[in-house]
């Protein structure tokens, strides 16, 4: 199923439908009319743990996609799981994207991936999406590059497999790819209580690569559920070097309930630096921990319930 010829118009899902799909190609300037109809991926269809695909793919600059369902079948596909499966996958220098009022549902690999590249920008996942899959899949939101990207006003539940990132992951996948301009605010993840092994957070920026992302700004976000260990965190390279990422911000969130005993809300690990400041902390071991990374500005923080509000653990600096 293409939508080639709906280049530069509106593609109008009738309400009521649903559609078994895969790469179903959105042009250049096309609006996704979906008005709650179903698309899904064929069931049994994972051949490999390396199968790349997704439902719908963004092929353009100036999409909206708008209210549509995307059901990934993750139950439905055998034992095998790849975490390439997406439900939408926005890849290429592509511009003024938007996602919003959509429901993600038993998803395989991410949600809405988004890699657009280093000159491409405005990209808006929100307001209004869902996510959910069961502890199943990779991530509910992947942002591995782009400029000016916004997660907004979306709802993440029961999101993400042990051993994997989490319901929002920032994770540029190479040294040279351009992460800038990101906005991660009034979300709403709830973790469960499912347990999990392993780090388990709310919302992370993985540094793994020394990119050098630049302005990210993780804010007014609510972050709750014992399955989390860490409601967010900055992680950089073991050992160093120390990360290129600058100007990483985590504020006004609300960290809660996540459980006591090694819990932590805001953890800042290995060779990096962030600011972590005016965030309510409610219920858990540590509020801030900050390991062999740099804690910049934390003022403001409210700490309720927390054994240990700020540690410093072996921290490093640039």
């Amino acid at each position: 199923m293409a939508a080639n010829a709906a280049a530069g118009k509106r593609l109008v899902f009738p309400a009521g439908r649903t559609y078994t799909v895969t790469s179903l190609s959105i042009p250049a300037n096309c609006y996704v009319e979906g008005n709650g109809s179903i698309l899904r991926f064929p069931d049994n269809s994972t051949a490999s743990t390396g199968h790349s695909d997704e439902i719908l793919k963004v092929s353009g600059s100036g999409v909206t996609i708008d209210n549509l369902t995307f059901d990934g079948r993750a139950a439905n596909q055998g034992a095998t799981w790849s975490q390439f499966r997406h439900c939408v996958r926005i890849h290429g220098n592509f511009s003024n994207v938007i996602v919003k009022n959509c429901r993600f549902n038993n998803i395989i690999g991410d949600g809405v991936y988004v890699n657009i590249g280093s000159s491409a920008t405005n990209c808006t996942i929100g307001p209004n999406n869902t996510f959910s899959s069961s502890h199943f899949n990779r991530n509910g939101v992947s942002i591995i590059a782009g400029t000016r990207i916004e997660v907004h006003n979306n709802t993440f539940t029961n999101c993400s497999r042990s051993g994997m990132p989490g319901p929002i992951d920032l994770e540029p996948n190479s040294s040279g790819e351009t992460l800038s301009d990101v906005f991660v605010h009034h979300n709403t993840i709830v973790g469960g209580s499912a347990t999990g092994t392993g780090t388990l957070p709310g919302i992370v920026y993985s540094g793994f690569q020394n990119a050098a992302a630049n302005n990210v700004h993780i804010h007014d976000n609510n972050i709750s559920g014992t399955r989390f260990t860490d409601g967010v965190v900055i992680i950089g390279i073991s050992g160093g070097p120390f990360n290129a990422a600058r100007n990483l911000n985590v504020y006004r969130n609300n960290i809660h309930h996540i459980g006591n005993a090694n819990r932590f809300g805001v953890g800042i690990n290995h060779y990096i630096g962030a600011n972590v400041y005016d965030n309510t902390f409610d219920g858990m071991q540590w509020g801030i921990y900050n390991y062999k990374g740099a804690l910049g500005t934390s003022t403001g923080n409210a700490f309720i319930g927390v054994t240990t509000d700020i540690t410093n653990d072996d921290p490093h600096y640039s």
